[in-house]
């Protein structure tokens, strides 16, 4: 009995009751289907979750707390809309400026592990660099259309470090035909 349980759990793809059905204590066949189906959802949330975060490329961050005292927000943000991705739902972009160590990285970082853990967004981080870069490879490789299926599949996209590093003429050009909406071609003298 226990093998043909096994079998038809991997058939139908619930590893956790492939593993956990003879755990499982009721007092009722309907709770026990109920506990079983729990868990296997319990489960295949936490692999997803965690799925996004490793396909996110999120840069490494401590556990302290942000500070926003020397935050300066635009009209109508607040700290609750943009750490909980409020502008997302609404499909607004958010623009970080600021010199360097002040938090811009740590914030953008912040709301995608938010977006990830409470809504189950699906997000990348790249640097500006790092995306030009994987940009002129993918059209080297003739997969660029694919690359931009998988960037407009995405709920979020953090970009990061702009301006910092002189980017490739081709690779800058290619970065504004994607995000710059109603853009002028850029002239590089």
């Amino acid at each position: 009995m226990d093998a043909l349980i096994k079998e038809y759990s991997k058939r139908l793809k619930l590893s956790w009751v492939r593993q956990h059905f003879h755990e499982v204590e009721a007092t009722t066949n309907e709770e026990y289907l109920l506990k079983i189906l729990e868990n296997e959802i319990q489960q295949r949330e936490v692999r997803k979750i965690n799925l996004l975060f490793k396909q996110s490329s999120l840069p490494r961050i401590t556990g302290k707390p942000f500070e926003w005292g020397h935050i300066q927000m635009g009209q109508g943000l607040t700290q609750d809309h943009i750490l909980h991705g409020g502008f997302i739902e609404e499909k607004e972009n958010l623009i970080f400026y600021g010199g360097v160590g002040t938090g811009k990285t740590y914030l953008s970082t912040l709301i995608g592990l938010n977006a990830i853990q409470q809504q189950g967004k699906k997000i990348k981080f790249f640097t500006v660099a790092g995306l030009v870069n994987r940009l002129l490879d993918a059209h080297e490789t003739g997969s660029l259309s694919r690359f931009f299926n998988h960037i407009e599949k995405l709920d979020l996209l953090i970009l990061d470090e702009l301006g910092y590093i002189p980017l490739h003429k081709q690779g800058a050009e290619r970065v504004c035909k994607i995000f710059c909406v109603n853009s002028q071609p850029l002239n590089y003298n």
